[in-house]
């Protein structure tokens, strides 16, 4: 296994990081962390979102479907405001409508930031897309086929769940919230089985909270039933697994 990065200083390994995610929070909830640490330590980081998550409704009353596209994109901005993450892009898809992109269509989306960009990291889903979604699965499907064919591809970092802290909140929090709404459990993982197993400090537990409140539509419930000290514990994990290679026979 490739050395495991668990730091602040270790994350500088990551070099200039891609982020790439369906919806607004898709990325705050999976690697905020590892994203404010690498702007701090002078970090190039790149944000894209496919989709402005305009199917999220949480509360229709006070967050107006008709509204979402809008309230979200200003959610994710103040959220990367507060992360420090400045270079971000929509694709402007509509929310839910990913997996009838044609592949070859999303992957030059993918292919043409690796090459304005050149990142040595790419952040994102896994196969199974963490919930299940559709949309999450797409993404991944997108990176994978905007990589595979590259003679020097950036590492492609896939998003899990530690075992322990599943186990310990997660579970928990998906058995009130539905937050592993479309899959019976996220991608598991031991901690000695991830090349990414990030422990925010309080510093950046603090940020990722911020960034996570900043996300209310999404976020209110959650947020609110929680103390301050078990939303750390519950966000201040970060885990991912490096893709598997998908070789290409000619």
């Amino acid at each position: 296994m490739k050395q495991q990065l668990t730091t602040q200083s270790d994350i500088i390994q990551l070099g200039t990081i891609l982020s790439f995610w369906a919806h607004p929070d898709d990325e705050t909830f999976s690697c905020a962390g590892i994203m404010a640490a690498a702007v701090a330590n002078g970090q190039r980081v790149i944000c894209v979102t496919a989709t402005r998550g305009e199917e999220g409704v949480q509360d229709e009353n006070r967050w107006p479907q008709a509204q979402l596209p809008e309230i979200r994109t200003k959610e994710l901005e103040d959220a990367l405001d507060i992360l420090g993450v400045s270079e971000h892009f929509l694709l402007d898809y509509r929310d839910g409508t990913l997996e009838s992109i044609p592949l070859d269509e999303g992957a030059m989306h993918v292919s043409n930031y690796i090459s304005e960009y050149r990142p040595d990291t790419i952040l994102t889903f896994g196969p199974e897309g963490m919930t299940g979604h559709a949309d999450h699965k797409s993404v991944s499907r997108w990176v994978d086929e905007a990589v595979k064919a590259l003679d020097k591809a950036p590492t492609v970092y896939h998003a899990v769940e530690l075992r322990d802290h599943y186990e310990r909140f997660m579970k928990e929090a998906d058995e009130r919230f539905d937050i592993f709404f479309n899959i019976d459990k996220p991608p598991i993982k031991e901690a000695n089985e991830c090349q990414l197993c990030f422990t925010c400090s309080d510093d950046l537990c603090a940020k990722k909270c911020a960034a996570l409140r900043a996300m209310p539509s999404q976020t209110e419930r959650m947020t609110n039933s929680y103390d301050k000290d078990t939303l750390y514990q519950m966000f201040g994990s970060e885990a991912f697994v490096v893709a598997e290679p998908k070789w290409v026979f000619l």
